[in-house]
């Protein structure tokens, strides 16, 4: 059976995202394997002095850590291995201030590495996760999927363009507008629950 890696960002109580997600795990339960990254719960090490220029020297430079050095970057590599394991990913997350939260950035920084996830080429940058696609499931209370708001969605392409540097093809399945449009909430979420039918009979 098909692995897949939910990465679940809806701290939010009554969270419409989470409602997409929920939705989601129950029609596929049964076709899939699924593997729950909490990111409220498993927070991602943010790259910082110590841990950033470790990256650095090892992933780009060659440089072997010591025992010391390696566990500061353990949990990042261990969340890397959670993905490099999978065949599906699905990143469920609301949009903040016109794109991701910052714990979701740090879960996809934490993630693109250099020589496991993608590599440097002469040719230019290459993405070795080709064999695994992905799903971004998101909301946001104001409509950005159409002028003149829909040149401020930077969560959607963003997800997209981290993904695609590590050779994941993607899809996105959004409910904008869900406070401008709060009397038709229900049935966006209606409609967003048919787009993840057709993705799962797609996908599995």
């Amino acid at each position: 059976m098909k692995k897949t890696l939910i990465v679940n960002y809806t701290p939010r109580e009554n969270s419409n995202t989470k409602k997409m997600l929920d939705y989601f795990i129950t029609k596929n339960k049964d076709k899939t394997d699924f593997s729950i990254l909490d990111l409220t719960k498993n927070t991602p090490d943010l790259l910082l002095n110590d841990n950033l220029n470790l990256v650095v020297a090892r992933n780009f430079g060659g440089v072997e850590l010591n025992e010391e050095e390696q566990k500061l970057l353990d949990k990042n590599d261990q969340l890397t291995n959670q993905l490099l394991d999978t065949d599906y990913v699905v990143v469920a997350t609301p949009v903040y201030n016109y794109s991701l939260p910052a714990t979701v950035k740090a879960w996809f920084d934490a993630v693109i590495q250099a020589g496991r996830t993608f590599a440097a080429t002469e040719k230019g940058l290459v993405g070795l996760s080709v064999n695994t696609k992905a799903l971004v499931l998101t909301t946001s209370g104001s409509d950005l999927g159409s002028e003149p708001m829909e040149k401020l969605n930077f969560a959607t392409p963003l997800a997209s363009a981290c993904f695609d540097l590590m050779g994941i093809s993607t899809e996105s399945i959004t409910v904008f507008g869900t406070q401008q449009y709060a009397d038709k909430l229900e049935s966006l979420i209606e409609t967003s629950k048919k787009e993840i039918d057709l993705l799962s009979e797609r996908w599995y």
